[in-house]
């Protein structure tokens, strides 16, 4: 009998023990999911202009990872801003903050604006991502720049050797960074055909289009006329003043009016320009729906 009370305790104390572990690791590996975490935000802004490259201005457009494939997948514009003729081109390396361990990373779509990039094997438990893009210029380009700089300022070369000697700059390099409060969870994120990332980026194109025309016609648009209204209240009250002001204040009140009337044809004019950012908006809407039709089968 105290054998079998002694074997029951036992059994207790191990299950116990396990049900702990159990815990412990669950609340190892989900705790980032549920635990209040006071650290700054370091992520890089989406949308906004990232500076740091010699020839070229990045945009971050999205960043997404899907757990149960362990891939992350982050979605870049790049604008050409420098006078090289020869757009650069561009590597990448990927690292955890914590572990700086180095994860696969691979271009899955490029296009003359877009780079799709995804990177593998990564932990549940990640915390800040760094994308490293490193900017390729043109090798001929860069060459001759540096002779030009060694020529301009040396002035002479030696007169046996018309050969500069020249020690070639390091590539720019500029961290994009994920930080996993803002980068979406999608269990659905893939691997796709070159053909689906084209399409994903003429919808997002379109989208940005119809935010931009929704905003100049809702809003911007009426509120330049409601403007106008508003001023011509204005000028009619101080016309029918005038009738019973002195000379003095008819030139005051015609000063005022003679502003309130120039108001009036500057808000008029940016009711012209907003007018014709609609129609280009909605020309350029008309030629992306244009090329997505395009990359339909048949």
């Amino acid at each position: 009998m105290k054998i079998k009370m002694k074997r029951g305790l036992e059994n207790k104390v191990y299950t116990i023990m396990l049900l702990v572990i159990c815990i412990c690791f669950i609340t190892f590996f989900t705790s980032k999911f549920w635990m209040y975490d006071d650290h700054s935000i370091m992520q890089s802004p989406f949308h906004t202009e990232i500076n740091g490259l010699e020839q070229t201005i990045l945009r971050l457009n999205k960043w997404e990872y899907n757990p149960r494939k362990e891939l992350m997948e982050v979605s870049i514009t790049t604008k050409h801003t420098g006078s090289d003729l020869v757009k650069p081109t561009f590597s990448f390396a990927a690292k955890e903050k914590e572990s700086l361990i180095d994860y696969p990373v691979k271009v899955v779509y490029a296009d003359d604006a877009n780079i799709i990039v995804h990177i593998k094997k990564v932990p549940k438990n990640y915390r800040i991502f760094g994308l490293f893009v490193k900017e390729k210029r043109d090798q001929a380009i860069v060459e001759n720049e540096m002779k030009a700089i060694l020529m301009e300022s040396s002035g002479t070369l030696d007169q046996d050797d018309d050969e500069i000697a020249y020690k070639e700059p390091k590539p720019k390099k500029l961290v994009i960074i994920g930080d996993y409060r803002k980068i979406k969870t999608n269990k659905n994120l893939k691997t796709k055909e070159p053909i689906d990332y084209q399409k994903e980026l003429i919808n997002r194109e379109i989208k940005q289009v119809e935010k931009k025309l929704s905003a100049l016609e809702e809003k911007q648009m009426p509120l330049q006329q409601k403007l106008i209204s508003s001023i011509e209240k204005e000028i009619k009250a101080l016309e029918i003043d005038m009738e019973y002001q002195t000379e003095e204040e008819k030139q005051e009140s015609m000063t005022r009016i003679t502003s309130k009337k120039e108001a009036i044809e500057n808000a008029k004019k940016d009711q012209e320009e907003h007018q014709q950012d609609v129609e280009k908006l909605k020309e350029k809407r008309e030629k992306l729906y244009g090329k997505l039709e395009s990359l339909r089968p048949g």
